[in-house]
């Protein structure tokens, strides 16, 4: 009889494992957000995207109301023109970015981009190639499990040199929704915990890319971006990467 119930056990066991979970290793994580973010092929020709959006800033206890047009070549090249909605289009400025150098610019006049605003930026638009995800099956880039986030949210830390570790996060049905890391302050202070929430779907060139994108920066409320319209481009081709003329 002891054998017997001791049979019964190890065979409920067997089945209980038969039914539990794959493991949920970083890999297969990352597997399957590329897989619903449109496939490898897609993410990999997608090496520019580009897209006209509204936002809103929370900076110095001001709320600012912006829209404007994103071109990103991500990690290291971005035009992004926006203006003041309160002010209108002839406000627009240019945030320029062509890695290791960046701008301001305002018509024909090009500011140099202070140095800790600059690493800021990079650290920014860093992100919008870890949301591309397939740069994470590159070689060099070490992928390590990480708990869930707040929301119960598997995940996995993604760290390469010469960049901010990500901790990269996936909801119920394995697209991307949760990017968390740290980005050089733009004032230059120590480096600000930063949390990047993504929701909704917009699609161009087999690409599903997020329709809204929420900030927060230690926990506070930065910035919010809601997109209009998207397209997937092979590069960023503006003049303005160039520099001053």
């Amino acid at each position: 009889m002891i054998m017997a119930g001791t049979a019964a056990l190890a065979m409920t066991a067997c089945a209980a494992a038969s039914r539990a979970p794959a493991p949920r290793t970083p890999a297969a994580l990352l597997a399957r957000a590329i897989e619903r973010a449109g496939g490898e092929d897609a993410l990999t020709s997608a090496r520019a995207l580009a897209w006209s959006g509204d936002a809103v800033v929370h900076a110095g206890g001001r709320t600012v109301r912006i829209a404007g047009d994103w071109a990103v070549q991500p990690p290291d090249t971005a035009v992004v023109a926006t203006y003041d909605v309160t002010r209108g289009p002839a406000t627009t400025r240019a945030l320029v970015v062509a890695a290791p150098r960046g701008w301001i610019v305002s018509g024909d006049r090009f500011q140099p981009m202070p140095a800790s605003m600059l690493a800021n930026e990079r650290d920014e638009f860093y992100l919008y190639d870890v949301m591309r995800l397939v740069p994470l099956r590159a070689p060099g880039v070490t992928l390590t499990p990480v708990a869930p986030d707040s929301l119960g949210q598997a995940g996995f830390r993604a760290e390469q040199p010469g960049r901010p570790p990500v901790e990269v996060y996936v909801d119920a049905d394995g697209r991307l929704a949760h990017l968390r890391t740290r980005v050089q302050d733009p004032s230059g202070g120590a480096p600000q915990r930063q949390d990047v929430w993504l929701a909704g779907t917009l699609e161009a060139g087999g690409v599903r890319w997020f329709r809204e994108m929420r900030l927060t920066m230690n926990g506070a409320p930065y910035f919010g971006l809601t997109l209009r319209s998207l397209r997937v481009l092979p590069r960023v081709d503006d003049r303005r990467l160039s520099g001053p003329p």
